[in-house]
């Protein structure tokens, strides 16, 4: 028996308006993006206006796949009846996962607009700034839901605790590694979840240098693809006991 992603909409529905992001957070994570035209660039932290915009929109998007996240892990008790249904429990949780995917996805995109609106006049190609913002957003969300997804299908309990240490991580890798050898920071980049990869992928896709997307988008893919079925996997033989 499959669920569907029909019957799995009605479900997730729901689980947005109630329980994460809710209806208020939605509403914040709406509001939120008139963050953008602040005066960011008036800021020490940050050199250029484009700058801010691209990081509160990366904080908007971990925001969001956490909250997401959180609530619920992939191995949940309440689960033994659609295992006695005779649902997949792995197919179920992928379905989920896709269906949070489109939320990411319709927030992206709202960001990416007022984010574009905001940096009117700074220069930038708009088509190019807007799909960079709207890639950095998606990216990260995608990341980060997938990686409490795998965790939490292996029954980890802290998985969004640990999610939030590897983006830490991601980010001082290239730092701690600058002075090693090619090998080692190459072994580094791919033990370590690549939140770091989302940032080069927007900045690839807003210079426009096709060859400089493709590296930063095949480890993503991978990575992604890798804990998919890792996770998928796992849950499959997985037994709630209800």
């Amino acid at each position: 028996m499959n669920r569907g992603l029909a019957v799995a909409w009605s479900w997730r529905w729901p689980y947005w308006k109630r329980v994460s992001p809710g209806v208020h957070g939605g509403i914040l994570y709406l509001l939120l993006p008139l963050l953008f035209f602040l005066p960011l660039d008036a800021l020490p932290l940050f050199e250029v206006k484009s700058r801010g915009v691209a990081m509160l929109l990366w904080l908007f998007a971990l925001g969001l796949a956490l909250g997401v996240a959180a609530k619920r892990s992939a191995r949940e008790e309440d689960g033994v009846w659609l295992f006695q249904k005779g649902v997949p429990l792995g197919e179920a949780a992928l379905e989920d996962w896709l269906l949070d995917l489109g939320l990411a996805k319709a927030a992206a995109l709202v960001w990416a607009s007022v984010g574009t609106l905001a940096l009117l006049g700074s220069g930038h190609s708009l088509p190019r700034l807007w799909l960079s913002l709207f890639v950095l957003g998606l990216a990260t969300a995608v990341l980060v839901r997938t990686v409490v997804f795998v965790l939490s299908a292996w029954g980890i309990q802290r998985a969004v605790d640990l999610t939030v240490l590897g983006v830490f991580l991601s980010m001082v890798v290239p730092a701690l590694t600058f002075r090693s050898s090619e090998g080692v920071q190459m072994v580094a980049g791919w033990i370590v979840p690549p939140f770091r990869e989302a940032w080069t992928l927007a900045g690839a896709v807003r210079t426009g240098g096709v060859l400089d997307v493709a590296a930063p988008l095949l480890h993503l893919l991978v990575v992604v693809g890798l804990f998919l079925a890792l996770g998928a996997w796992r849950i499959s033989r997985w037994r709630p006991h209800g």
